[in-house]
């Protein structure tokens, strides 16, 4: 090899890099390995300062008229009233299709947001995949197991069930103070298709299988927020918006 040859192999290649280039001239190169990586970072959600009482300056029969009156044209379920008991149970349902559009489960929880990247280590540019995890999603992934990596193409759907109930108490015979407090259970169904992928870049990737659904439940209250199992896994906080609907039915004129 001429000299300045060697200068320039010994510029470009580090001592470890040229005692693996000799030992691949003497016994044989190894095989050509793959290199699929995938990371996430999660962005938990934020604290909220949630309405959830009001003050109406009517009595309890004239709030109490006016206020199931107002919930049967809205579109939340009136689950159960005890009007002796001073309460109605309101339940978050897709009572319609303009219901359905409208009531998205991020408007009413916030689980935070997640960010992906998965490279699949062919040179080309990474996928980047960010969601508001209350929302339903679709991603790539990769693991690290045995002799190569597990590649997952996962859809996530999320669905929520939430219900309120809604006190009535009397202040004298002109005002009555209502007070809401909610219950929220999110439900995400996980299910996709996997592949193994060999570490040996040579060898066939194997046929996709299906996998799930499984489910997880994160359970939670207007002020106490909920995780999934996991450690350190998601936490879901209620947005207050279904508490402020609410309020706003029992007093519209204290809508803000």
């Amino acid at each position: 090899m001429p000299r300045s040859s060697r200068s320039l192999w010994r510029s470009f290649v580090r001592p470890a890099a040229a005692a693996s280039v000799i030992a691949c001239v003497s016994t044989g190169c190894a095989p050509n390995e793959r290199a699929i990586t995938s990371e996430v970072v999660y962005e938990p959600p934020m604290e909220r300062s949630v309405v959830v009482e009001t003050v109406v300056d009517l009595g309890f029969e004239a709030t109490w008229d006016a206020l199931i009156r107002r919930l049967s044209e809205s579109p939340y379920r009136v689950a159960a009233l005890e009007k002796a008991s001073r309460f109605v149970r309101v339940d978050l349902v897709r009572s319609s299709d303009l219901a359905a559009a409208f009531n998205k489960p991020a408007r009413f929880v916030d689980c935070g947001r997640t960010t992906r990247t998965f490279d699949p280590g062919d040179g080309g540019e990474p996928e980047r995949f960010e969601y508001v995890v209350a929302e339903s999603s679709r991603y790539t992934e990769s693991d690290a197991v045995a002799n190569g990596f597990r590649v997952s193409d996962v859809e996530r759907r999320v669905d929520l069930e939430a219900s309120a109930t809604i006190f009535l108490q009397p202040e004298g015979t002109r005002r009555t103070r209502v007070t809401v407090k909610s219950r929220y259970q999110v439900e995400i169904e996980v299910s996709g298709r996997a592949a193994f992928h060999p570490l040996d870049a040579d060898e066939p990737v194997e046929a996709p299988r299906s996998f799930g659904p499984r489910t997880e439940s994160i359970r939670f209250t207007t002020f106490q927020p909920g995780k999934d199992a996991r450690s350190g896994g998601l936490t879901c906080r209620a947005t207050g918006d279904f508490e402020h609907a609410l309020v706003a039915l029992a007093n519209p004129a204290a809508a803000i």
